[in-house]
């Protein structure tokens, strides 16, 4: 009985790994995507896991997953942004530019 228990425990933790993974290759595809329509360079090494947060808004309650990155303006300047991802299906990505805020949902 321990050695299902523990199975189930280290296939659970694998899957949500992988999960947590595949979530960051969308966000880096995403931010890159938002990022070249705007004129901007992602800095790719930087999109990482900065929170992992639940929603309840009206009946749409999401597990939403928060993946940071930097972004370059001009090759000079680096700016932050961030690209959530919503389970079961949105993505929004945050980009704090000088002019303020932009926000784009790409899909959700």
């Amino acid at each position: 009985m321990i050695e299902l228990l523990f199975f189930l425990l280290v296939t659970g933790s694998v899957v949500t790994w992988w999960q947590l993974m595949q979530g960051r290759q969308k966000a880096r595809k995403a931010a890159g995507h938002v990022c070249s329509n705007h004129a901007l360079q992602l800095l790719d090494d930087t999109v990482s896991l900065s929170s992992i947060t639940w929603n309840r808004s009206g009946s749409n309650a999401r597990i939403l997953l928060n993946y940071s990155f930097e972004f370059a303006t001009n090759g000079a300047k680096r700016r932050g942004g961030v690209a959530t991802l919503g389970l079961p299906a949105s993505l929004t990505v945050t980009l704090d530019l000088e002019e303020g805020r932009l926000i784009e949902n790409l899909w959700g």
